[in-house]
């Protein structure tokens, strides 16, 4: 907690310091009566103002998001504290709300929390920059949004809001910003008449920068592109039609080694049961040094070896990102009298190429297309007390790709071909009661059906020279080089290392094959091919619904109540062992209060809350059935969520916005076992080769030999208890420009942002500070800004994993940046 009486401090200086501004009397007075901003959402598919909406929500104007920084999804949590997005590696982020969601989203498994742009809903939310180009805002929804949005909803939605064209308005701007790690970013945006009742709006942006560690990882290489045409065909039909396009490449995300869990088998000093955590020398941990610095590979490979080949670690394989995204959208109003009818088609595509190395691996490398169309239909109206809404919806996306995963002795070669297909009906009724007394209920039903065609080839190194004492070493064997397919990394290697012939020329590549140099008992190692074929096909329906009530207290003054249920359908993975898991599904109450006090000078918001959740779906590395790093979903059973959170805004002065949000969390996992093979010899005596695992593990001797692992009463991941974001804004006039100065701190207590509950599995508690100055005309013609972000430059642990070898590694939140943003409009 110092770090938050820290930035209770540092506040307090700046609200002291504020200067004592002479002014207009007549203009301040004009000023407090204006109050603060008015910000305009449709997040229950109506357009309402922020205050006005009865549901857990915060959002934003893409002002705001600029000036926070906000360039993409990773970003949010400035805004949104409720909601964390991680990146573990390659182009698919993990979205947590509430310590709700996904580490990360492979070509075949489902979020848990909607990731909406321009009203149409992303099955692989790969690609976050062209959505978040040319912003009106976005919105963070939290909890289940189970009527109005449907499937993979269970934790949240985030919704992307472009500006649409403006008709009969010439006009855009221009801007370019230049940082440290040669960060910059070249933006433009056009609006144009096209007639009286057509018009166009164009956008475009392109950035990059250096890596952020020293290795050259953590950089970034991007463009986007949006185009837009509104056509007003008359008073009653208005359309819209959009495309976007864009690109992802350079090296892609960084990790850092913090040290590696070696085997010490019944050593009443090990770190957890029968593992010791051998910590990386500081020139290594240091964070933003990078897994590819000489001093970091030369701690892996003396230090750790991975089974069952028991080889060095060397050649970890370089990352790269080459990923390109594009689709179109359309929304069509029509006005049919007293039915309003809302039609939203939409066909999207995604291509990724990228090798990273995650956990850390050796390296994985993904080549995915992934396809879908979309259609949403809405008609609304009222009838007399009733305001009603009835929807369809139809989701169709087909996913292929060939992966690889490639862990050193072990690597899984994936081939995969996967289709969804989802169809739902929904429905809202709001019966006011009264003017100031509204019930509210909602339903849908969900069809979903899914198919899955894969083949992995699942490739292992043994090690055959046992010594006397210890476990296996072959340190003249070399590990298994990185490849796409079988065939490219076996063909990396030197056909004199088989002895008996290369596995390339058997048909089919499946069995074992002698590998490496010929010692006098034989083969030092072998090579072992087993193939596992993955057709399955399945389905879920379900209904969900949500009843709530709405009272107005006064004009100012909303109290809502809320109980909503969730649903996310089950799904595949090419995991052996693991090849199917079950929907989850949530229980949400809610009670909230929004307020407006001093002729909309305060803002101040209250939420409680209460989820249930059964089944819960959780994606993470794990151990496959022959005892290989997989990632993979799994049921982890039931959790329970408990908080509050409040968030105001005080326009203290026609000057001066303060601003904040403190959200409390209690997030545990109720029930969360499973089953993980044993890989000891049966010779080897019960608990020898336990799980690296921070839960408890139980010896199961049969009849297979297994370990049953219970993680029950942990916190759920990514669920800090306390969460506290406060800023303020001070604008100071001089003559006719206006200086405007931001400040603003977060801080986030101690969370678990590692999936096994290891002792280095948590975060620990973070403040960072963000502070900007612009000056600016009174017209806002244009701005010059200076900006510095994470001006303390803390370190933030956003993920961290055990890998090959159970080497330990953490991805970070970018360290310090700052820099210079000139914008223009005309």
């Amino acid at each position: 907690m110092h770090k938050f009486l820290v930035a209770s401090s540092a506040l307090a200086i700046a609200f002291s310091a504020q200067p004592a501004l002479a002014q207009d009397e007549q203009d301040d007075d004009s000023a407090l009566l204006q109050g603060l901003d008015v910000i305009t959402v449709t997040a229950q598919r109506r357009e309402e103002t922020l205050q006005d909406a009865a549901i857990p929500i915060n959002a934003a104007t893409g002002d705001q998001l600029e000036s926070a920084g906000v360039v993409d999804a990773t970003a949010l949590n400035r805004v949104a504290p409720a909601l964390y997005v991680v990146n573990g590696g390659g182009a698919n982020p993990g979205y947590f709300v509430r310590g709700v969601g996904n580490f990360t989203n492979n070509g075949y498994t489902n979020p848990a929390i909607a990731f909406n742009i321009d009203g149409v809903y992303i099955g692989r939310p790969s690609s976050t920059i062209a959505s978040f180009l040319d912003l009106n805002r976005v919105e963070v929804l939290k909890g289940p949004q189970g009527t109005l949005y449907g499937r993979n909803a269970t934790g949240g939605a985030v919704n992307v809001i472009p500006n649409a064209p403006e008709l009969g308005v010439f006009g855009g701007e221009i801007s370019g910003q230049y940082g440290n790690y040669d960060t910059y970013q070249l933006t433009g945006v056009v609006n144009a008449p096209m007639g009286e009742r057509v018009a166009m709006r164009l956008a475009g942006t392109v950035s990059g920068r250096d890596g952020y560690y020293s290795d050259g990882t953590g950089d970034a290489e991007d463009l986007a592109l949006r185009g837009q045409i509104r056509l007003k065909v008359n008073e009653a039909l208005d359309i819209r039609l959009s495309a976007d396009y864009s690109t992802q490449k350079g090296v892609g995300p960084g990790l850092n080694i913090d040290g590696a869990y070696v085997f010490t088998p019944f050593s009443p000093n090990a770190t957890i049961p029968n593992w010791s955590f051998v910590a990386a020398p500081a020139q290594v941990s240091e964070p933003f040094t990078g897994l590819h610095a000489p001093q970091a590979q030369a701690f892996i490979t003396n230090t750790a070896t991975a089974a069952p080949l028991f080889s060095p670690l060397t050649d970890y394989a370089y990352p790269f990102r080459d990923d390109e995204f594009w689709g179109v959208n359309a929304e069509i109003n029509l006005d049919l009298g007293d039915i309003d009818l809302v039609v939203i088609p939409a066909y999207r595509e995604s291509r990724l190429d990228n090798q990273f190395n995650g956990p850390p691996f050796k390296g994985a490398v993904q080549q995915d297309l992934a396809e879908q169309f979309s259609v949403e239909a809405r008609l609304s109206g009222n009838a007399g007390p009733v305001d009603w809404l009835l929807g369809a919806y139809y989701f169709d996306e087909s996913v292929s790709g060939v992966n690889s995963y490639n862990q050193f002795s072990t690597v899984s070669f994936n081939r995969f071909s996967s289709d969804t297909e989802s169809t739902a009906v929904f429905g809202r009724l709001t019966f006011n009661v009264s003017d100031d007394f509204r019930l509210v209920g909602g339903l849908r039903y969900t069809d979903e059906s899914r198919s899955i065609d894969a083949r992995v080839d699942s490739l292992a190194g043994v090690c055959l020279i046992e010594p006397v004492a210890g476990p296996p070493s072959c340190p003249q064997v070399p590990t298994i080089p990185v490849g796409l397919t079988l065939v490219d990394s076996l063909s990396q290697l030197d056909p004199a290392l088989f002895p008996a012939g290369s596995p390339l020329n058997a048909d089919p590549i499946v069995g074992a094959f002698p590998y490496g140099p010929f010692g006098m008992m034989g083969p030092q190692a072998l090579l072992i091919v087993t193939p596992t074929d993955i057709v399955r096909s399945s389905g879920d329906e379900e209904v969900t619904y949500r009843i709530a009530a709405e009272y107005d207290a006064t004009p100012d003054n909303l109290l809502y109540a809320s109980f909503e249920t969730g649903f996310r359908a089950g799904g595949f993975n090419i995991t052996f062992g693991q090849e199917e898991y079950d929907p989850e599904y949530i229980d949400a109450w809610t009670i909230g209060s929004k307020n407006s006090f001093l002729d909309n000078r305060l803002q101040l918001n209250l939420e409680l809350f209460y989820w249930e959740y059964s089944g819960q779906q959780l994606a993470a590395l794990g151990v496959d059935g022959r005892g290989n790093n997989s990632f993979y979903t799994r049921n982890v059973g039931e959790s329970s969520i408990t908080g509050a959170e409040v968030d105001f805004q005080f326009l203290a002065t026609p000057t001066t916005l303060l601003r904040g949000a403190v959200q409390y969390l209690d997030a545990t996992y109720d029930s969360f076992a499973y089953n993980q093979v044993d890989l000891s010899d049966p010779t080897d005596p019960p608990n020898f080769l336990t799980p690296v695992t921070g839960c408890d593990a139980t010896q199961i001797l049969g009849p297979t030999r297994s370990f049953d692992i219970d993680c029950s009463g942990k916190p759920a991941l990514n669920a800090p208890e306390w969460t506290a974001n406060f800023g303020i804004q001070q604008i100071v006039p001089i003559g006719d420009l206006e200086l405007v100065g931001t400040f603003d701190g977060r801080y986030r207590s101690d969370r678990v942002v590692g999936f096994s509950y290891l002792p280095t599995s948590n975060s620990g508690d973070d403040l960072t500070l963000d502070a900007s100055l612009t000056l600016r005309p009174t017209t806002e013609q244009w701005t010059i800004t200076a900006f510095v972000r994470n001006l303390t430059d803390e370190a933030m642990p956003t993920l961290r994993q055990v890998g090959a070898g159970n080497v330990a590694g953490t991805v970070y939140e970018p360290p310090r940046t700052y820099g210079v943003r000139i914008g223009y409009e005309f």
